[in-house]
């Protein structure tokens, strides 16, 4: 059940996700985060003071596994690990480190009874590097076994002077899960092309809510309730009502859309952003460099695939996004929490077993999978048989890569060699 449930949480957090949220963010807040995990500081937030960045003490010595000793007499905070001693004193810009004194960009301080400390020098002293993101606001401390960046599941296959890098992507990201390890950013800078499965830069939001109307509403007088078990409904009014919406918001919309506004909601509440998804981040980063941008899908094939599902298979989706969280099925936030440390590590085992996992409905599985990976590689084969000799990175959902019927595999039967990068 758990496998099940995060793989259709996986494919489901594709286009319609980006559509049906704010393109139109507010000022991010600054965050840290440390191998891919955010700090969490609770109250007491960041500051920056000229331009140096002052954290909360405790809470980052905690997850830098540290030991601390506070001496309030002379409020100075004593710093072991192993090979390293430091100290540092409120209201002293002047530290010691193995028992060399060191300047401070800015001295600690404490605010409301809690120290603050410069977040960049006892993180590089303590032995993280340290990187800042100003277009997430995000500041990212890596250890030495994590400074080569996300691995994710990148493959390259070359033909006839044609080359194609194959990204299995997650199409909605944490800040946590930057930077992308080197031979990533290589491949994009190679490319001449950027594909993707659609270019969501280029959809026009009135286009996009007006296909959502005419495909994800009923024009036949029924409602939701006609169309879904009352058990069903039931738990979807619940949901609203814990949510604070009327319990017959979604009653003119089709199961597929409830699904994903459900599941948009339950995204946003975990921390996850489609707007820093990695094809998203991928096209932003082509847009700037003047890369051209090409789709493997369209925003309608895609509305229609979800429209074309049966009503019963419609309403499983919908009961696996209402499940509670269990032992055997995560919570959404929990899911996405797997999913995501399984695309930071590159972990090949639980990208198969989600793959698998995605066979559990067969019409599910030819809509969501099988028909669509046939399509991609079609168009993939065209690239690498093309006269042209032209670079491509192709950065489509992780999930359409391997399996029986995924991308690589189907390349692979028709003679190309597929190397793991």
């Amino acid at each position: 059940m758990q496998m099940k449930k995060i793989s259709a949480l996986f494919l489901s957090l594709f286009l319609l996700t980006s559509v049906f949220s704010s393109v139109h963010a507010a000022e991010k807040a600054m965050s840290v985060w440390l191998n891919g995990e955010q700090i969490r500081f609770s109250t007491s937030e960041p500051i920056v003071e000229k331009g140096v960045t002052l954290v909360p003490m405790r809470p980052l010595l905690e997850k830098l596994d540290v030991k601390l000793n506070w001496n309030e007499a002379t409020r100075t905070a004593s710093v072991a690990k192993e090979g390293l001693t430091l100290s540092l004193q409120i209201g002293n810009t002047n530290a010691t480190a193995n028992g060399k004194t060191v300047k401070l960009a800015a001295a600690p301080k404490q605010i409301s009874n809690v120290t603050y400390v410069p977040l960049r020098f006892v993180a590089e002293t303590t032995g993280y590097k340290v990187a800042w993101n100003q277009s997430l606001r995000q500041v990212t401390l890596t250890s030495e076994q994590q400074q080569d960046g996300s691995r994710g599941f990148l493959w390259k296959v070359e033909n006839k002077g044609n080359t194609v890098y194959l990204l299995g992507s997650i199409h909605v990201a944490k800040k946590g899960m930057y930077p992308l390890r080197p031979e990533i950013e290589n491949a994009f800078k190679a490319a001449d092309y950027l594909g993707v499965e659609v270019d969501l830069t280029t959809i026009v939001p009135e286009e996009a809510q007006k296909l959502v109307m005419d495909l994800g509403t009923y024009k036949d007088g029924t409602t939701l309730k006609d169309h879904i078990s009352p058990e069903t409904y039931k738990k979807v009014a619940a949901f609203l009502k814990a949510n604070e919406y009327p319990e017959n918001t979604f009653d003119n919309f089709k199961p597929w859309i409830v699904t994903q506004n459900i599941a948009n909601l339950q995204i946003a509440e975990a921390g996850y952003q489609p707007e820093i998804g990695i094809d998203m981040y991928l096209i932003q980063n082509a847009k700037q460099v003047k890369k051209p941008v090409v789709s493997l899908e369209s925003m309608e094939s895609q509305f229609q695939m979800f429209n074309n599902f049966s009503d019963p298979l419609q309403e499983k989706l919908l009961l696996q996004t209402l499940e509670p969280a269990s032992d055997e099925a995560p919570a959404p936030g929990e899911g996405i929490d797997i999913l995501t440390k399984m695309w930071i590590e590159g972990d090949d085992a639980i990208l198969a077993e989600l793959t698998k996992a995605s066979a559990w409905d067969a019409e599910y599985y030819k809509g969501m999978l099988s028909d669509r990976n046939e399509e991609m590689a079609e168009k993939i084969k065209g690239y690498l048989n093309s006269d042209k000799k032209e670079t491509y990175l192709v950065v489509v959902g992780a999930l359409h890569m391997l399996g029986d019927h995924g991308v690589v595999p189907l390349l692979e039967k028709d003679g190309f060699t597929v190397e793991r990068q």
